[in-house]
């Protein structure tokens, strides 16, 4: 069929595909659209294929208007091939996802050998800078159109078309404005052999006397302005947290949905004073009490009040925060949000940096060589290079999920991103996005770190930390550990040492260059250097042999011990451990000793700060120095450190750790001791009803202390329980018996679960034996915390498998996540190096140790569930162990209902009643909602329930106007204008409510 349609592109065939899941070994191809151009002719194909198995209802929500009769009175996929592979002859495919069309073609219509090009890698490669590369992000970005993809094959292939000629319309008009900037098919065809076979790259050439004003939909900013229009207000700033009060700033725009909480104008009350009276205080603000708003919001006025006072230090406040995934949603998210409402958003600069390792190298990028010894390599390259250009872009955390994944960035990273030690900021002269960040750091009113780079903070000179707010404060408890602790890595180690003669370039090669720049002051003798790093590499093989001769028992984990205090069976071999670290110890610093005098001897009594060899090498010696003195330390016996060994299950490497057991003393010394007010935040810092655990842990006895009551009503909106027949987490049948309750789980849910482990072999055990439970479902197992958006969309079922970094800062409201279930009670080992070394040196009891830790992890996990009014859901204990005194405690502390011990059965069959009452409530919320804003019901139920994140939407009319019926994931209801009862209705294909 011949269509009106227009491509910048000829002799090319748009094709998508829909099929019943993602998998292709396991889904099948139900609809094949094309759009064929061949000298400029358009024609089309349209063709359904009749499914062999069931068609899951959630892809007749996905693909709009697909009908089941269609389906099945259509060929099957047998009968379709000839037309198809007759339709497509030989000519180019052009997908919107070129990866998933051609796994589906190669297993199910080999047939097809045509040249497939994605259009989400042409897309990444043009604009790398970009999140999403889906069609419908890139329809909604780069043209003007306002479409929805409809999820069908052709249309598809026709908004593909269109997207296609926005990005090469775009191209070669940027190319043409910045007419220095080299186009993208000179670069292409000037480099790499294996580059210039791109399937694109013939396609990028504009065309002689090519117009793009034949394409009026094409968008040419590189992100589009918000939608939202605020009206100009007259706020009076001196409010502070009295304009919390005023509906209309907040309700200005209707982006979304704002209720005052006096709980919240409390927390901002409280930092306000703070910050004034240069005090510190810890503040518990439960879930849904809105901190990160209460903090946002005084922290702009208060800069910005003190900006215009050219008050320099009192207009600076550093926001630490936990997770870099937290950083970016209060930098891309909460914070303009809230200066837009304030009308500040021009008028005060905030911002985020991290530690260097996080941000690309613009110099380690151009000197990398390995790119070309990889088929994809140099495809990479070109991606990075032109990601980076200009210093905009190089934040590693914000390039896009399926771009670190479809290039393989993992391979490359390490090697092209900051080098801490090696970097210099100041006197880096490249287009470098962490440097220009750096530069503006003394501008900004607001910054954004983590934890982890406050503990150690290296950007000092350009930035003071006068007002800081820690948010997530309650990681404290366990991360000041970590932040004070230092290690020696034995396989780390080899690898500094193989920088001698291998690194890129060597260190013997450096010390020659800077010999030779100095005059050849020394001799510099390579077989002398050799001989000291030959002596430390027999010393840790040496090690290596003793660990092995000691029969460690634990073969699926790695060995762990507190080094003065191991179990009776190992303390003479830990004497023989000390003796051979004691030699280590000697030949590095044989090697360090070596290297600072030829060093010396070269630069003599010149200053070489300003030469980049000397400080590579002054670096790399001082690397040297920093190992030796901390084996010097461990092996000296002392109670203020837990000295832990560590050695690899199959003795790959061993590693040495001094944990200070007085972190408070570093915490006053090292992060606050300039600081003028301190605000610590959490909504899970109490343990027993009281802040002093953490106070006295951290230092910070004197610290102020303010609570916050519970938001929501936890009794009504959840369910806690803990599972009496699946077994310990140590038992044979464990893996299977939770992995069966968890799909069970899943199937009644339509997933949208988020299941915690405590340790990272649990997890990937379960993920192995769910992987054959979901063979054949539409059900998804994912594993990186990129993928928790797809919890947000109702079409897919989607199980998250997370670990440690997923116990917290997940936010999730409404029915994207409706369950949370943790492995077992995050208990402590009663031989954990730390906790031993805890309760040996500082004579505490186990209980004392274990619980504080155990109460937090529970209360962060328990509250990734409810994060709204209208939130519900089950939270499920797998293994809860045998100590009733421990789960009648938190019951207390996590200030929910009673947590029921029952069997599997009897929880999934409690399941559908509960869910029904609940997403009942929410639906009688929802109207009620509308009646007060006199809005009309049909029209309106759809964005009201996405204003409150939730799935319901309005699906037809009844004969009268006082009947309504809405869908919910897959159920029918039957609504009264009244809204005082809702009336049950069963329809076919799903249960009602």
């Amino acid at each position: 069929m011949q269509t009106e349609v227009k491509s910048i592109l000829d002799n090319v065939i748009y094709l998508n595909i829909e099929t019943t899941g993602l998998d292709e070994k396991t889904s099948e191809i139900i609809e094949i659209g094309a759009v064929k151009i061949k000298d400029s002719i358009v024609t089309t194909l349209n063709t359904f294929i009749k499914p062999k198995g069931r068609i899951p209802l959630s892809i007749y929500d996905l693909c709009i208007d697909l009908r089941e009769e269609d389906l099945l009175s259509a060929r099957n996929i047998e009968h379709v091939k000839s037309e198809l592979l007759g339709f497509l002859e030989v000519l180019p495919l052009i997908c919107s996802n070129g990866e998933y069309v051609k796994s589906f073609f190669e297993y199910h219509i080999i047939e097809v050998k045509n040249e497939v090009l994605d259009l989400m890698e042409m897309a990444a490669i043009l604009e790398p800078w970009r999140k999403e590369y889906n069609l419908q992000a890139l329809l909604n970005d780069v043209t003007t159109l306002n479409k929805n993809q409809m999820h069908r094959g052709l249309q598809d292939s026709l908004d593909t078309i269109l997207v296609v000629n926005s990005f090469l319309c775009r191209l070669w008009t940027k190319e043409e404005v910045l007419g220095a900037l080299e186009p993208i098919y000179k670069t292409i065809i000037k480099g790499n052999s294996l580059l210039k076979k791109w399937n694109w790259t013939n396609y990028l050439l504009k065309p002689i006397m090519f117009n793009n004003d034949e394409y009026m939909y094409v968008y040419y900013k590189d992100n589009k302005e918000e939608n939202t229009h605020l009206k100009r207000m007259d706020i009076d700033y001196n409010e502070y947290e009295d304009l919390l009060k005023n509906s209309e700033i907040w309700d200005n725009g209707g982006d979304f949905s704002y209720e005052y909480r006096e709980e919240q104008k409390n927390i901002s009350a409280k930092i306000r004073q703070t910050i004034e009276k240069k005090e510190r205080i810890f503040i518990e603000a439960p879930t849904g009490s809105g901190k990160t708003f209460a903090y946002v919001l005084i922290v702009a006025i208060s800069t910005y009040l003190n900006k215009l006072e050219r008050n320099i230090e009192e207009s600076s406040v550093i926001i630490s925060t936990d997770t870099k995934e937290l950083q970016n949603q209060l930098i891309e998210k909460d914070i303009p949000n809230i200066l837009k409402k304030l009308s500040l958003y021009k008028k005060i600069n905030f911002g985020a940096i991290k530690g260097k390792s996080n941000y690309l190298c613009t110099e380690r990028v151009s000197d990398y060589k390995e790119f070309e010894g990889d088929i994809n390599g140099p495809l990479v390259e070109l991606f990075i290079k032109r990601l980076i250009i200009g210093g905009k872009y190089g934040d590693i955390e914000n390039i896009s999920f399926w771009a670190y994944k479809h290039f393989e960035l993992d391979k490359y990273i390490k090697h092209i991103c900051c080098e801490s030690e090696n970097c210099n900021l100041d006197k880096c002269i490249r287009e470098c996005y962490l440097k220009n960040r750096y530069n503006e750091l003394p501008l900004d009113n607001i910054t954004v770190i983590n934890h982890s780079l406050l503990a150690n903070w290296p950007y000092g000179e350009k930035k003071k930390i006068y007002h800081l707010i820690i948010d997530e404060a309650h990681n404290l408890m366990e991360k000041a550990y970590d932040f004070f602790s230092e290690e020696f890595n034995s396989k780390e180690f080899l690898d500094l040492l193989d920088e001698i003669e291998n690194g890129n370039p060597s260190i013997y090669f450096i010390l020659r260059r800077l010999n030779a720049n100095f005059g050849y002051r020394e001799s510099v003798e390579i077989s002398d250097i050799k001989i000291r790093r030959d002596d430390i590499e027999y010393n840790i093989l040496n090690m290596i042999n003793e660990f092995r001769n000691m029969n460690l028992q634990n073969k699926e984990y790695n060995f762990t011990t507190e080094f003065f205090n191991s179990r009776e069976e190992y303390k003479l071999s830990m004497e023989s451990v000390r003796e051979h670290l004691s030699n280590l110890k000697v030949s590095i610093y044989s090697l360090y000793k070596l290297l600072d005098i030829y060093i010396s001897n070269i630069v003599s009594d010149e200053d070489p700060h300003g030469d980049k060899d000397y400080r590579k090498l002054l670096n790399y010696i001082m690397k040297l120095k920093g190992q030796f003195d901390v084996i010097d330390t461990f092996i000296t016996q002392s109670n203020e450190y837990a000295k832990i060994l560590e050695v690899h299950k199959e003795f790959n490497y061993f590693k040495i750790t001094n944990t200070p057991l007085k972190v408070g003393e570093l915490v006053n010394d090292r992060i606050l001791s300039d600081v003028k007010s301190t605000t610590f935040l959490s909504a899970t810092l109490r343990i027993d009803n009281s802040f002093n655990n953490i106070k006295k842990h951290l230092g910070q006895e004197s610290a102020n202390e303010y609570k916050i009551p519970a938001v929501f009503n936890l009794k009504e909106q959840t369910r806690i329980f803990t599972l009496k027949d699946l077994g310990s987490y140590n038992s044979v049948n464990y893996i299977k018996n939770i992995s069966g309750f968890i799909f069970e789980t899943a199937k009644k849910l339509n997933g949208h679960m988020l299941v915690l482990f405590n340790n990272n072999s649990r997890r990937e055990q379960t993920l192995e034996e769910l992987s054959i439970l979901t063979k054949g479902t539409t059900i998804e197992l994912h594993t990186n915390k990129k993928a928790l958006k797809y919890l947000r969309d109702k079409n897919r079922q989607i199980i998250m498998l997370g670990t440690k970094g997923f116990f917290e800062g997940i936010d999730l409201p409404g029915d994207a996540l409706t369950c949370v279930i943790i492995d077992k009670l995050p208990n402590q080992n009663v031989e954990n190096p730390l906790v031993k070394a805890i309760t040996t040196y500082e004579h505490k009891k186990y209980y004392e140790v274990n619980y504080p830790q155990l109460c937090i992890k529970v209360k962060q996990s328990y509250g990734r569930l409810i994060r709204s009014t209208l939130d519900y859901g089950y939270f499920i204990i797998l293994d809860g162990g045998t100590n009733n005194i421990t789960l009648r405690k938190l019951e207390k502390d996590l200030s929910g209902p009673r947590i029921e011990n029952v069997k599997s059965e009897e929880l999934l069959s409690y399941m559908d009643n509960d869910y029904k009452i609940w997403k009942m409530n929410n639906l009688r919320t929802l109207l009620n909602n509308l009646r007060v804003k006199s809005k009309d019901i049909p029209s309106s139920i759809k964005n009201e329930a996405v204003l409150n994140n939730l799935f319901w939407e309005f699906k037809r009319y009844g004969e009268w106007s006082t009947q309504w019926y809405f869908k919910n994931i897959n159920t029918t209801i039957k609504v009264n204008d009244s809204v005082k009862g809702v009336e049950r209705k069963y329809t076919k294909g799903g249960q009602g409510h």
